[in-house]
C-alpha cells in the first residue's frame, strides 16, 4: 500500500510538472492580450526620449492589463507614417487620427475602421460621453471613432502688446476689410503681421467669410463642388491680396505649426491661427520666451456679405480601431483608460510622469527633467480644459502661478465666447458608400484643390489659370458624374 501511494504521488508530480512545462496548468497566468498603438510624439508624454516613452507604455500596461507595442512617429510626419502602415496592410490595432472629419470617412469607405457603435453603447466609460461629441461624424448612423477632446474651433491669436504698440484696433469679429487695413500697420516693422502654417485646409477660416466651402457639400438640397464657385474665387482673391500686401507670411507653404507658434511666442510674428483651447499655451510660452503678453482672439472675420465663422474642425482628433484587429476589447480598454483616467490623460497629453518627465519644486511648480528637456519636452496645460470627464481643478498634483491660473480661466472663457461664432462644417455630410468612385478619389480632390489654392495665393498662377487647372482636373476624374451619383435618390 505504501508503494502504491509513493507511485501515485510520483505520477501526480510528473503530471503536474508536465502540465506546468507545457503551460497548461490551471494556475498558470493567462497571457495578456496585445495590441499595437500608433500616435504622434506630441502626445505620449511629449518627449522623444525612448526611456520616457517606455515609461508611458508601462503606465498604460499597468492600468489596462494589455501588452502594448507603441509606434510614436514625429508629429510632422505622422500622417504619412500612418498612411504607409494602413496602406501596406499593417494596420495598427489602435491609432489616433487628425483631420478626422475628412480621413475617417475615407477609412470607412475602404473598410479599414471598426464599427464601434455597439462597443461604445456597452462601455460603462464611453457610453457616458456627451452625445454631442459623436453627432458630427456618424457615418450611416454608425460610430467609427472615439473622441479624446472637445470639438475644436480655431481663431486668430493676436498679441495684445503688439496691438497696443502699433495702434491696431480690432474687435473679436471685425470685417475682412478692417483686418486687412489694421494688420498692414505692421508691414515694414520687422514683425510678421499674420503667420500661417502650411496646412492649407486652415484657409477655410477665410473661406467662411465669403460663404465658400473648400470641398463637395450640399447647397440648396444638392451636392456641388464648392471649389468651383464665385464665392471661392472671392475668398482666394482676398487671400492673394493679403499675401501681396505682406500681411500673410511669405513662406507659409513651408511653415510647420510649431514654427508658426514659436514666432508668436517670441514676438517675431504678431498673430497666427490656432485652436481656441490652446490659449494657456500662449500665456505659458510667451512668458517662457521672455515676451509675456495677453492674447486677443479674433473669432471670425465678416465678409462683404456679412458671412463668417471660426474654423470648425468639430471632431478634429480621435482614436480609431482597425477593422482587422484581433483584440478589439483590449484596444477599447486602452482607449477608455487614456480618455477617462485623469492621471493617464494628463501624462499622455499634457505633462508626462512625475519623477520621469518632471519634478516639482518647493512651490509644487513643474521643473522638466534634464532627459525630457533634452528630447524636446515642453509641457502643456491645455489638457485641463480638454478632459472629457469632470474633475476638480483644485486637486491638480502640481501648482500654478498667478499667470497660469489666470490663463486657464481665460482659456475656459475664450472657449465659451467663441462657440456662437463657430463656422459650418460639411465634411460628414457627403454619404460614404453612395459613390464608390467618389470615395476612391476624394483624397485626390482634397490635395489638388489645396495645392492649387496655395499656388493662386502666392501668385505662381493667376486666379483664372488656377481655376482652369482645377477644372481640367475635375473633368479628368469625371466630376460631373460623381456629383450625379451623390445626388441620385
Amino acid at each position: 500500500m505504501k508503494k502504491i501511494i509513493i507511485v501515485m504521488g510520483l505520477v501526480l508530480f510528473i503530471i503536474a510538472n508536465g502540465a506546468w512545462a507545457s503551460g497548461k496548468s490551471a494556475s498558470a497566468p493567462a497571457a495578456k492580450p496585445s495590441i499595437t498603438l500608433v500616435t504622434a510624439d506630441n502626445t505620449y508624454g511629449l518627449s522623444t526620449d525612448p526611456d520616457l516613452q517606455a515609461a508611458i507604455t508601462k503606465m498604460l500596461e499597468e492600468k489596462t492589463g494589455v501588452q502594448i507595442s507603441p509606434i510614436v512617429p514625429p508629429v510632422a510626419s505622422y500622417t504619412d507614417k500612418l498612411s504607409t502602415l494602413i496602406n501596406s496592410g499593417e494596420i495598427p490595432d489602435l491609432f489616433s487620427v487628425s483631420q478626422s472629419m475628412t480621413r475617417i470617412p475615407q477609412m470607412v469607405a475602404r473598410e479599414q475602421a471598426l464599427d464601434l457603435t455597439d462597443y461604445i453603447a456597452k462601455s460603462p466609460v464611453l457610453s457616458k460621453l456627451d452625445p454631442v461629441l459623436f453627432k458630427d461624424l456618424k457615418i450611416n448612423g454608425k460610430i467609427y471613432f472615439i473622441p479624446y477632446n472637445y470639438p475644436k474651433t480655431k481663431a486668430i491669436y493676436l498679441r495684445k502688446d503688439v496691438m497696443d504698440t502699433y495702434g491696431i484696433k480690432l474687435s473679436h469679429t471685425p470685417t475682412t476689410e478692417e483686418f486687412s487695413r489694421e494688420m498692414k500697420k505692421l508691414t515694414g516693422t520687422g514683425i510678421v503681421p499674420f503667420c500661417f502654417p502650411k496646412w492649407v485646409d486652415n484657409f477655410q477660416y477665410f473661406y467662411n467669410s465669403f460663404g465658400a466651402w473648400g470641398g463637395v457639400y450640399k447647397k440648396d438640397g444638392a451636392f456641388i463642388d464648392g471649389f468651383q464657385t464665385q464665392e471661392m474665387r472671392n475668398a482666394l482673391a482676398y487671400l492673394t491680396q493679403l499675401y501681396k500686401d505682406g500681411v500673410l507670411n511669405q513662406e507659409f507653404i513651408t511653415t510647420e505649426n510649431n514654427d508658426m507658434r514659436e514666432k508668436v511666442y517670441t514676438a517675431k510674428a504678431a498673430s497666427d491661427i490656432d485652436y481656441v483651447s490652446n490659449y494657456i499655451n500662449y500665456v505659458q510660452n510667451n512668458q517662457a520666451a521672455g515676451k509675456p503678453s495677453e492674447m486677443f482672439l479674433i473669432y471670425k472675420l465678416l465678409g462683404p456679405g456679412g458671412a463668417g465663422g471660426s474654423l470648425n474642425e468639430a471632431t478634429q482628433t480621435a482614436w480609431v480601431i482597425s477593422s482587422r484587429t484581433k483584440n478589439p476589447d483590449a484596444a477599447i480598454k486602452v482607449a477608455e483608460t487614456i480618455i477617462s483616467n485623469m492621471d493617464v490623460y494628463q501624462a499622455f497629453y499634457g505633462i508626462g510622469l512625475e519623477g520621469q518627465h518632471y519634478t516639482l519644486d518647493a512651490n509644487r511648480v513643474i521643473v522638466p527633467a534634464a532627459k525630457a528637456a533634452n528630447s524636446g519636452y515642453k509641457y502643456t496645460l491645455n489638457f485641463i480644459s480638454d478632459f472629457l470627464y469632470p474633475f476638480n481643478i483644485d486637486n491638480l498634483s502640481f501648482g500654478l502661478d498667478k499667470n497660469l491660473s489666470a490663463g486657464i480661466n481665460q482659456q475656459v472663457a475664450e472657449i465659451s465666447s467663441s462657440q456662437p461664432h463657430t463656422g459650418p462644417n460639411y465634411s460628414a455630410d457627403v454619404p460614404v458608400g453612395k459613390s464608390e468612385a467618389y470615395d476612391r478619389v476624394a483624397p485626390s480632390i482634397k490635395s489638388t484643390r489645396e495645392s492649387i489654392a496655395a499656388k493662386i495665393i502666392i501668385g505662381s498662377v493667376s486666379l483664372d489659370a488656377g481655376m482652369a487647372e482645377y477644372e481640367n482636373f475635375w473633368k479628368s476624374i469625371n466630376g460631373a458624374q460623381l456629383l450625379n451619383e451623390l445626388n441620385a435618390k
